[in-house]
C-alpha cells in the first residue's frame, strides 16, 4: 500500500476514535451525574408543617437523584397539601436543594377541623388557633374569615374561643375568651382593635374582666 495512502487512512481514523472517546466520556459522565444523590436540604417559611412532612410530601425522602428529580414534580407533590399557598424550588451547586414555601394562614377549628384563610379547610394539625364553638350566619362567616386573616399571628394565638353572639342590634357580634382570662366582645367592623390588645392589656391593671371593643372600648371587671 501506498505511504500516501496509508497516511490518508491513519489521518481518517484518528478523528473517529477521539470522536468514539469523547462519546464514552459523555456517557459515562452523565451515567455518573444522573446517579448523584441530593446531598442537602434546606426549607424555608414553614411555621405549621414541619421540614419532615415538606420533604414527605416532594416524595423526597429517600434523597433520589439530584439531576433525575424535577422541579416541577416536586412543587406539584408539596401544593397537594391544603395548608401550601405557594412553593418555590431551587437547586444549587454541590447537589443542594432549597424549598421555599408559602403556607396559609391558621385561623381557627371548627368541627375539629382547621380553618384557613380563604375559608379553606384542613386537616387538624399541631398548631395554636381558637376553637369557633357555634354557627354563625354564611355571610358573616365569610366575613370573620376575612377580619381573622388581617388580625396579627400573636394576638390570633391568645384568643382560645370564639362564640358567635349576635344581638338584635348586631348580627355581627362575637365574643372571644383570651387566654389571660379576660373576655372581649367584638364586632365585624372593630375587629381590626383587636390588633391593638397587648398595649390595652397593661392599662386594665391586671384586673380580669370584660372588654367591650364592640361598643365604646370600655372594660367591666368581673364580680
Amino acid at each position: 500500500m501506498p505511504k500516501k495512502l496509508k497516511k490518508k487512512i491513519r489521518f481518517k481514523i484518528i478523528p473517529i476514535l477521539i470522536f468514539l472517546v469523547i462519546c464514552v466520556g459523555l456517557y459515562f459522565a452523565i451515567t455518573y451525574l444522573a446517579d448523584t444523590k441530593i446531598k442537602n436540604i434546606y426549607i424555608y417559611g414553614n411555621n405549621i408543617l414541619t421540614d419532615q412532612q415538606i420533604i414527605e410530601l416532594a416524595k423526597i425522602e429517600e434523597y433520589p437523584s439530584f439531576y433525575k428529580t424535577f422541579s416541577r414534580t416536586m412543587k406539584k407533590n408539596i401544593k397537594q397539601n391544603p395548608i401550601i399557598k405557594d412553593v418555590k424550588i431551587k437547586k444549587r451547586f454541590f447537589n443542594v436543594l432549597k424549598i421555599y414555601v408559602t403556607e396559609y394562614k391558621p385561623l381557627f377549628i371548627k368541627d375539629n377541623k382547621l380553618i384557613l384563610e380563604e375559608g379553606i379547610i384542613s386537616e387538624m394539625v399541631n398548631v395554636k388557633v381558637p376553637v369557633l364553638t357555634n354557627e354563625v350566619d354564611p355571610e358573616i362567616y365569610e366575613s370573620l374569615i376575612k377580619e381573622l386573616s388581617n388580625i396579627d399571628d400573636l394576638i390570633r394565638s391568645q384568643i382560645s374561643e370564639i362564640i358567635y353572639s349576635k344581638s338584635e342590634y348586631d348580627n355581627t357580634r362575637f365574643l372571644l375568651y383570651m387566654d389571660d382570662g379576660n373576655h372581649v366582645y367584638v364586632n365585624i367592623s372593630k375587629f381590626s382593635k383587636l390588633n391593638y390588645y397587648n398595649e390595652i392589656y397593661p392599662t386594665l391593671n391586671n384586673k380580669k374582666g370584660t372588654l367591650y371593643l364592640d361598643s365604646g372600648n370600655h372594660f367591666e371587671v368581673f364580680s
